[in-house]
Parts: C-alpha cells; structure tokens; sequence
C-alpha cells in the first residue's frame, strides 16, 4: 500500500489549486487528465482515494458534470489581537 498521493493524485490536488473556487466537476477534471493520458477508471480510484483521507470533498452524483471535486477551505488564523476585539465585542452586549 502507498504511504503518500501518488502522481495522479498530486496532479489531481494541482488542477484544484489553480481552478478558481479550488474546485472542479468530473467531467472537466477526466477531459484535462485524459488528455495528459491518464485512464479514466483510474481518475476516479484516485478522487475517491483522496476522498477516504479527507485531502479532497467529493459530491458524486449521477453526471460527470454534476459531480464535484474541491479542496477543503482554507484556514484563516485569527489574531490575538482580532480575538481580544470579537471577546470585547461580545462581552459589551
């Protein structure tokens, strides 16, 4: 058993970092990786490979095109700063 993504997976998680939205459907992640000549029974196995360690969401429906693929939203840490003005906020109501 791998102990780490393999390369279509690291290709997968590249493709969704660049999209806008860090998400993708089905259907336009098999046609780039197609492409590239990846087989699509393989596109899939790695999706739901990424799924199971929680790396990716998956959505997956009925249609290629309605099945989607993102990464998860990324962190933003918050300030003590910030944190001292949400407590302060909320300790004046």
């Amino acid at each position: 058993m791998s102990r780490g993504s393999g390369r279509l997976q690291r290709r997968i998680l590249e493709l969704l970092q660049q999209s806008p939205g860090r998400k993708k459907n089905r259907e336009d992640l098999d046609e780039m990786l197609v492409k590239e000549g990846y087989d699509p029974s393989n596109i899939l196995r790695a999706i739901k490979g990424l799924a199971r360690r929680h790396l990716v969401g998956f959505a997956d429906r009925r249609h290629k095109k309605d099945s989607v693929v993102a990464l998860p939203s990324e962190v933003r840490r918050i300030t003590d700063e910030e944190l001292s003005e949400l407590l302060a906020k909320l300790g004046g109501r």
